[in-house]
């Protein structure tokens, strides 16, 4: 911009260097331009013949017919009109043609330095700024790895210092714990290099190797036969206790298909029971419904950071009368490959139903509590709280399953059992509160619900709405609140009061999408349970087996508030994992798993895979 107008200025006193010379003024004299006084009128010529010379000055009243067309350098001269028209004395028509060439020279003269002073202001004035309202393309970000992380497996607690970290034991001698994965191929049959990696980065099972950069970018939309050769790849299932990250590299620049599921299972011990949990991406931020603080109960929030920034974490509490004060839980630092635990009871003590908002800014973070209940001597039940839907004004849990009325009467009877009964968790996330409608919608519809089933839940509280008193079966239960909430649900398992009773917590679910990979836990007898709770909806299931093939496609028409419940080996022998797409009105899933005479746990569906994402990109100075 400078050098622009510098080479102005230099044209521009070029310029009036040739008007000076054509005026007849000395080199440096000023021109009546640039001592700012205006020419006066040229008085006008007494009418002349007419004449061809286009140097003439013509009359301002003179009709537009009259003017005669100027003639450049290198225009010739008419004959005729020379020979018809007498030539104009020769000192006037040099006066004319002097000042003619002078006012054009200093009206180019004016322009030009009027350029240059509209070049200079632009170097010296910033560029107007676009209108707030202008919006700002999106840019285009490539797919990256699909992530599933899975939580520590159940650990019995033995001491706790400042309510951070505390000490953990084995469970018990019998406890069995593993991760399971699985992911799935492009439309030509390519296996994305999948790898479960341990906090530190190291690579504790690959499930399948890592394609090359150039492969992998390759967008295939078919077979060679031009027919799909869709597949899958179940992992050995790892027994590391650790928290372990599983990573699907992405194949023609759409993210991968990737599910994970952490199980454990003890038949004695003080964490005799089942649990499960659904392996899940990193989230900014995770909402965790219904943990349980009250003597006899223990609940630790696990954080995990398996990405490569540091995460600031804070994390809100909501008890029965509201938010819990928990300074020291706005800012808690987890360096990239760090776990950190936190005992719950430590900051809200005697809570029958705790939640927790966990948010995070830098790395993402994995969020779980690992809830385990003790009565006397008798073990009380395991089981994993993890994320579940974001707080909405409409939640939907599918997968709950209800024990027989009397047998769960009698299971609560004793002191020590007093909330082993199935109940509805909600959490109201603003200081309005919320007042919730609920729907039971069993294999046949809609259930009524013992007490009307309407719940008010105070400001930023967490409250509780029994569900023991529904007949025996699996259910879908639906929440409508005129704020938003989050919600869960309490199960229960067991045959004798004075026998163990194991629990487990239901998340509200996420819609399914196109395509959705539910891994199943290698123990225990899973059911899958679908419901479309507002209209008719379609979901096509096809199962992964052990080899890695797929099914074929298996519809299940859902209609009428219905619940569906299918056991996994109504879709073959040796199924490992389903893969569900929906069609139609939203539909939801999730599968119950049963394992002994009290084991039970809960696994959700993860989420569809993504394309390549696009962000807005704003610069600034």
């Amino acid at each position: 911009m400078k050098n622009d107008s510098r080479k102005a200025r230099r044209e521009a006193d070029r310029v009036a260097q040739a008007a000076r010379e054509a005026a007849g003024l000395a080199p440096g004299a000023a021109l009546p331009a640039e001592r700012d006084q205006v020419p006066a009128p040229v008085a006008a010529a007494p009418p002349a013949p007419e004449s061809a010379d286009a140097a003439t000055p013509q009359s301002a009243t003179a009709p537009a017919a009259t003017v005669q067309p100027a003639k450049d350098a290198d225009a010739g001269t008419d004959p005729k009109t020379e020979a018809a028209s007498p030539a104009p004395a020769p000192e006037r028509v040099h006066r004319a043609k002097t000042r003619g060439r002078a006012l054009g020279l200093v009206g180019s003269l004016g322009v030009l330095c009027l350029g240059a002073a509209a070049i200079a202001a632009g170097s010296v004035f910033p560029p107007a700024t676009a209108a707030t309202g202008t919006p700002v393309a999106l840019t285009s970000l490539p797919a990256g790895d699909a992530l599933a992380s899975c939580p520590a497996t159940m650990k019995l607690f033995t001491g706790a210092g400042s309510g951070v970290d505390p000490e953990f034991a084995p469970a018990s001698k019998d406890a069995r714990t593993g991760v399971r994965a699985a992911v799935l191929s492009d439309s030509a049959g390519r296996i994305p290099g999948t790898e479960m990696l341990r906090n530190d980065a190291g690579v504790e099972a690959t499930i399948a190797p890592r394609l090359s950069a150039a492969e992998a970018a390759k967008a295939t939309g078919a077979g060679a036969d031009g027919t799909s050769e869709r597949k899958g790849a179940p992992g050995a299932v790892s027994n590391y206790a650790e928290s372990l990250t599983v990573h699907a590299q992405p194949l023609g620049g759409v993210q991968s298909l990737v599910s994970a599921v952490r199980s454990y299972s003890a038949a004695d011990g003080d964490l005799a029971g089942l649990a499960a949990a659904g392996c899940t991406a990193p989230s900014a931020e995770s909402w965790l419904t219904g943990a349980v603080t009250t003597p006899g109960s223990t609940a630790v929030l696990n954080l995990v950071n398996p990405s490569a920034s540091v995460a600031q974490v804070r994390v809100d509490l909501r008890g029965a009368d509201g938010m819990v004060s928990a300074p020291s839980l706005g800012a808690l630092a987890v360096a990239p490959g760090e776990s950190k635990s936190i005992i719950l009871a430590g900051y809200a003590p005697n809570e029958k139903a705790l939640s927790a908002k966990v948010t995070s800014s830098g790395g993402r973070i994995n969020a779980t509590i690992q809830q385990s209940t003790l009565r006397g001597l008798v073990p009380g039940g395991v089981d994993y709280l993890g994320g579940s839907a974001t707080a909405n004004n409409t939640q939907v849990i599918p997968g709950v399953a209800i024990l027989d009325p009397k047998l769960s009467g009698e299971l609560a009877k004793p002191a020590a059992n007093s909330d082993a009964a199935a109940e509805l968790v909600l959490a109201a996330t603003s200081a309005e509160g919320a007042t919730v409608k609920v729907r039971a919608l069993g294999r046949n519809g809609e259930v009524p619900i013992p007490g009307g089933g309407e719940v008010v839940v105070a400001s930023n509280a967490t409250a509780r709405m029994p569900l023991g008193g529904l007949p025996a079966g699996q259910y879908t239960i639906v929440v409508e609140g005129d704020s938003a909430v989050s919600a869960s649900v309490k199960m229960v398992r067991g045959t004798k009061a004075n026998e163990p009773i194991d629990l487990a917590w239901a998340g509200a679910a996420n819609r399914l999408g196109s395509e959705n990979l539910m891994v199943l836990p290698p123990v225990g007898r899973s059911t899958l349970v679908l419901n479309a709770p507002e209209d008719t909806a379609t979901v096509s299931v096809r199962a992964l087996g052990a080899d890695g093939k797929l099914s074929a496609t298996r519809n299940i028409e859902l209609s009428g508030g219905k619940t569906v419940a299918l056991a996994a080996s109504d879709f073959g022998a040796g199924t490992t994992a389903l893969v569900l797409s929906a069609t139609g009105a939203p539909g939801y899933a999730s599968a119950v798993v049963q394992d002994g005479a009290f084991g039970i746990a809960a696994v959700p569906v993860s989420d569809a895979a993504l394309g390549s994402k696009g962000v807005q990109v704003l610069l600034r100075d």
